[in-house]
């Protein structure tokens, strides 16, 4: 399991503060409220202290970066959460922690592959599955029976799922 997470993207400043535009990529900017570090790596070594976020307008502010000129020096950049900073209700896990689990088909128990990726979707996030077969799963309960990290994806496999 990966511990740094990837948050969201740093967009253009926003007036004079070093406010900056926060594409966020959880759930929500909400969810990220009680972080008070984002990262500029995937290894946790670059943390930038985290001043405010907005959540009404989906913006951050940076200790350090408190001006419009430094803060524009972020401008583009990937930020990383740490798992460690979030406790998820029991039950609840990221979508990261899937990828490379087992896809197992409810009717035959059979493994049918394991997950690869995993995309948003408009309507909903969709599994991208490689065994013998490669597979592209809406994540609806139509299709998801369950899934957990530990216990594998049971799906209820139908025709046209087939990439």
């Amino acid at each position: 399991m990966k511990r740094f997470l990837e948050a969201g993207r740093l967009n253009s400043p926003r007036g004079l503060k070093g406010e900056l535009r926060f594409e966020c990529w959880c759930d929500s900017i909400e969810f990220l409220s009680g972080v008070k570090h984002l990262y500029l790596d995937p290894e946790g070594k670059r943390p930038l202290e985290v001043k405010a976020f907005r959540e009404t307008v989906s913006t951050v502010i940076f200790v350090g970066y408190e001006d419009r000129n430094s803060a524009a020096a972020l401008t583009g950049r990937t930020v990383y959460f740490d798992r460690e900073d979030i406790d998820l209700p029991e039950g609840v896990f990221y979508n990261d922690d899937l990828i490379g689990v087992e896809v197992i088909d409810e009717s035959t128990g059979s493994v049918i592959g394991k997950l690869k990726r995993i995309e948003e979707g408009m309507a909903s996030d969709i599994y991208f599955v490689e065994g013998e077969k490669k597979y592209i799963i809406p994540a609806v309960s139509e299709f998801i029976v369950s899934a957990d990290p530990q216990s594998g994806i049971v799906i209820r496999l139908i025709g046209g799922l087939e990439a």
